[in-house]
């Protein structure tokens, strides 16, 4: 395997560090978001019922242990092109071009992520 072959690596510590600290407020935020209304919560973060029941259950170790990866945690919903597109598009204005992005994104599943099997 040659080293353009290789996974890139986050070698800039304030990157990590900045990596980490957007997985600790976004885990503290689904949280807040689930606490205060389940539905509307597993809505807006595009969560499953079993995700967000074990996000809303983890302790405040459990957070900062899950945030501390090096990995981004959280998944945007903007990674499709057309919806982008459309999103970005200032053709409706106002309040009507709000309940259009609401209505895109709410017809997008939430991605179920699986570990790979080893």
């Amino acid at each position: 395997m040659s080293s353009s072959d290789k996974l890139p690596t986050c070698e800039s510590s304030s990157a990590l560090k900045d990596i980490q600290e957007v997985n600790l407020t976004y885990l503290m935020l689904a949280q807040r978001l689930l606490r205060e209304n389940f539905a509307a919560g597993m809505f807006r973060l595009g969560f499953c019922e079993d995700v967000a029941t074990t996000i809303l259950q983890l302790s405040p170790a459990q957070i900062v242990k899950l945030a501390s990866s090096g990995l981004l945690i959280c998944g945007f919903r903007l990674d499709d092109y057309g919806l982008l597109s459309a999103l970005s598009q200032d053709v409706l204005g106002g309040a009507l071009q709000q309940a259009h992005s609401t209505i895109l994104l709410s017809q997008r599943a939430p991605e179920i992520i699986s570990e790979p099997a080893v």
